[in-house]
């Protein structure tokens, strides 16, 4: 038998021993003050619609001979949106053209009439009971409402735009006057409706920027167009009407965007992460300054701040200076620490 002796944890010579000299830094996240305006802004949701919209719906019924309702088509200002077979229509308007022509010619006969009987006398003639009595008043109407009846068989698009149908519509389909076939938009220019708050509405007037966002999250630039001049009573708000230029599109009729539009802005020597001031017992308020590898507290008050961003006018606390935002609640003055800027990856330390 062979005795093996056990090795104790002293005799491992590949196991360090622990150094109680090293330093253990708290990791803390900063970011640099700027001279940066800060900008106060009244958000809101709202729809976006098109600045132009029409209804498609025929005057008459019958049967389609040609179409260009496809969802989606792009139309231009004037172009044949609908054509129907106006075989019907443009006997109606013979019909009247030859009655209109025969009250005519009654017309002539009786107007000479009644010269002839009158002779010099000087008296004024009274024309429009001629007409009257001869059929050619009624004759005259009947024309020019089978002129517009043939008018009626070819709808064209008033302006440029896009064609949203929810059904496509095939040649030799039948028709009913009045029914809606679907909607011509133009959405180069949009508007979007914000509600706002009452107690905000007076803060806003026509002409101010505004921006909006998507839920794509692309961004754009519009006008205040218009305030609504009444609030209502239930939600208390009142309607701003944005005006948004949308020539690509990213912008559709019925989505909800996100929109803040700018009412006031403030400077001051620097603007700096809300994050970076903390309260103190007592109502003070403070910021931690990078010093080298140490932070020191300089004791501040803003003058203006919202969530994301305060105005500092502090003669210890200027542009370019890096302030702890984040993993800076426990800090003291002097105290060293292992630094981090703001979006950069923190590597956990992994003992092995």
């Amino acid at each position: 038998m062979f005795l093996i002796p056990a090795c104790s944890p002293d005799d491992d010579p590949e196991r360090p021993e622990a150094d109680d000299s090293v330093e253990i830094l708290p990791d803390v996240i900063f970011s640099v003050a700027d001279d940066r305006d800060l900008h106060i802004y009244i958000e809101s949701q709202g729809l976006v619609e098109a600045s132009r919209e029409i209804v498609i719906r025929p005057r008459i019924s019958g049967f389609v001979e040609q179409t260009l309702l496809e969802d989606g088509a792009r139309i231009q200002q004037g172009s044949t949106l609908l054509q129907f077979d106006d075989e019907e229509w443009q006997y109606q308007l013979q019909q009247a053209e030859n009655e209109f022509e025969t009250a005519t010619v009654a017309y002539d006969i009786e107007s000479r009439q009644r010269q002839a009987r009158s002779g010099n006398s000087g008296e004024p003639r009274d024309d429009r009971m001629v007409r009257i009595s001869t059929g050619l008043a009624d004759a005259e109407s009947a024309l020019n409402r089978a002129k517009l009846d043939l008018s009626y068989t070819t709808v064209k698009a008033p302006f440029s735009g896009h064609i949203s149908v929810p059904e496509r519509i095939t040649e030799g389909a039948y028709l009913q006057a009045g029914t809606e076939l679907g909607r011509l938009i133009d959405d180069s220019t949009v508007l979007v409706r914000l509600d706002v708050l009452e107690s905000e509405l007076n803060r806003l007037s026509e002409g101010m920027e505004a921006e909006l966002v998507s839920p794509a999250g692309i961004r754009k630039e519009g006008v205040v167009r218009a305030i609504s001049p009444v609030v209502d009573a239930e939600s208390k708000t009142g309607k701003v009407v944005v005006e948004v230029e949308n020539n690509d599109r990213s912008l559709r009729p019925g989505m909800t965007v996100e929109g803040r539009i700018q009412i006031e802005a403030h400077s001051g020597i620097a603007r700096v992460p809300r994050s970076a001031i903390l309260e103190r017992d007592g109502g003070r308020t403070l910021l931690f300054k990078l010093n080298g590898e140490t932070v020191e507290w300089v004791y501040v008050e803003p003058v203006i701040a919202t969530s994301d961003w305060a105005i500092l006018n502090h003669e210890d606390v200027a542009p370019g200076d890096t302030l702890a935002v984040d993993r800076h609640f426990a800090l003291s003055h002097q105290q060293k620490v292992r630094p981090r800027m703001a979006g950069q990856i923190v590597r956990e330390d992994v003992e092995e």
